[in-house]
């Protein structure tokens, strides 16, 4: 299994410190000036994700698989935000939680170097922590956001050529991750609210293949990612 990049843990300590740091401060101090309804807004939300990935680079045993094809299907998450009242409600936190779907293909292709060629299926399941910035309207909220976090990704129902390497079965890796986002909240009442969103999201999977020692097989999954939800202001 490969090993995640040893920075990002403290990168995403610091992000969910924060997070928990502004909710503690807003619950623990005294109520803000009257005037203002609540000293912090909370949003709980699902949403379902469309997958639109870039065919990025997938290697195997250091070797290049040319033509590498990266099909995403349906993913589905859920998030939690928090604004607090000092930031005037327009800067917060939010943490999500989502899975993706997908397959990887390359087609049987042959050089001088050998016979390359990929099939396999992709599941990815994040843990994101991202900051937010945010138009806080009564109706339309606009807002915009990046993050950091983890990401699990399991390759299965592999067939890998690359070369004299025939690579095979299952595997999972636990890898950084990060990612662009913005979208648009609508008020339908004054706590339930619909919203579309797009992210940008990038993970860097390496995985062990049963099917020869000491073989890496990687994928560079950079996608887009188009989701729309139904959620509720506390």
């Amino acid at each position: 299994m490969g090993r995640p990049i040893l920075l990002w843990p403290v990168v995403a300590g610091i992000l969910f410190g924060t997070w928990l740091s502004w909710v503690s401060i807003a619950f623990g101090q005294e109520p803000p000036p009257s005037g203002l309804k609540q000293k912090v807004d909370l949003l709980l939300s699902g949403h379902v994700i469309g997958v639109i990935p870039q065919d990025q680079g997938l290697s195997a045993g250091g070797n290049s698989i040319p033509n590498t094809d990266v099909r995403g299907t349906i993913g589905a998450g859920i998030k939690f935000d928090v604004y607090p009242w000092f930031t005037k409600k327009m800067l917060g936190a939010e943490i999500e939680t989502f899975g993706l779907g997908g397959s990887v293909r390359a087609p049987r292709t042959t050089s001088n170097e050998g016979t390359t060629q990929a099939r396999a299926n992709l599941i990815a399941v994040s843990t994101m922590y991202n900051l937010m910035l945010r138009y806080p309207g009564d109706i339309i909220q606009p807002y915009i956001g990046a993050g950091v976090g983890s990401s699990t990704g399991f390759l299965y129902n592999v067939n890998i050529q690359s070369g004299n390497s025939a690579l095979s079965g299952s595997s999972g890796d636990w890898t950084f991750a990060y990612q662009f986002l913005g979208g648009v909240r609508t008020f339908i009442t004054k706590k339930l609210f619909l919203f579309g969103e797009y992210k940008y999201y990038v993970a860097k999977y390496s995985w062990d293949s049963e099917g020869s020692a000491n073989t890496k097989v990687k994928l560079d999954f950079q996608t887009h990612l188009v989701s729309g939800g139904v959620g509720w202001s506390f």
